[in-house]
């Protein structure tokens, strides 16, 4: 097991759609918006490349998609997809490691659009396993199809104070994150206190490490590959947005 699926599955997975900081179906709303934005064709087959709990999975399928392939690594974020997706039936939960390569999961063209958000980028081992995925995007695409990636620049050095990070809190939780460099990697501490029946705190903590991409360094790849690079703009919660279509 690696270290990310380990720090998923014994802690993260079971918070990850609390910590995002907001009802599921606004944030389905959020990003449904911003896929808007990026002129999908809202049609076709989707492919949701590191799913998580589901949130561009309901966003692709409330646009139009009649069928979304969801991939991810955790069995606890894709139980928890399938429990939010009942009213999707086109929403299809793939449990598969993406290092693996796609072949096993997509006929090669035959996805008209191809998401890969939030963290699934920075959780892949190095800069290599990055090329690979977005080679195994564009083989996957129709040609003129379209692939949309979002992750955060952790290539700014983080010092001082500001290596401390209050994710979320309530009367029940808080979230809390530590940062440490490790060079090419940015390790991420992840401290969860929650309140127990007797008003006492349980401390739950795991770390993990966080693959730093340059921005510049991913288009260049993206163009590379054979895409042509539509927009890469800011998009919500401090992530940038790269938008790619297959030439």
């Amino acid at each position: 097991m690696s270290e990310v699926v380990a720090h998923y599955e014994q802690l993260l997975a079971q918070y990850y759609t609390w910590m995002l900081g907001a009802d599921f179906d606004a944030l389905v709303a959020e990003q449904r918006d911003l896929l808007k934005s990026c002129g999908i064709s809202k049609s076709g087959v989707a492919l949701d490349l590191g799913c998580g709990s589901g949130l561009h999975s309901v966003a692709l399928a409330q646009l139009g998609y009649n069928s979304v392939l969801a991939v991810d690594v955790s069995p606890t974020l894709l139980a928890e997809l399938a429990t939010r997706a009942v009213q999707f039936p086109g929403i299809r939960p793939i449990h598969a490691d993406l290092c693996a390569g796609l072949r096993p999961i997509v006929e090669p063209q035959s996805i008209t659009t191809a998401v890969c958000m939030g963290d699934t980028l920075s959780h892949l081992p190095d800069l290599p396993a990055v090329q690979r995925l977005l080679a195994d995007s564009f083989e996957a695409l129709i040609p003129g199809g379209v692939l949309i990636l979002s992750f955060r620049d952790l290539t700014k050095p983080v010092t001082g104070l500001d290596r401390f990070i209050q994710v979320r809190a309530d009367d029940s939780r808080i979230m809390t994150c530590f940062l440490e460099d490790e060079g090419d990697y940015l390790r991420v501490h992840d401290l969860i206190h929650s309140r127990t029946p007797d008003s006492s705190w349980q401390l739950n903590k795991s770390s993990y490490r966080k693959l730093r991409i340059p921005p510049t360094w991913l288009t260049t790849q993206l163009r590379d590959t054979g895409f042509t690079v539509a927009s890469s703009v800011p998009g919500p919660r401090g992530m940038l947005v790269v938008t790619a279509f297959r030439r």
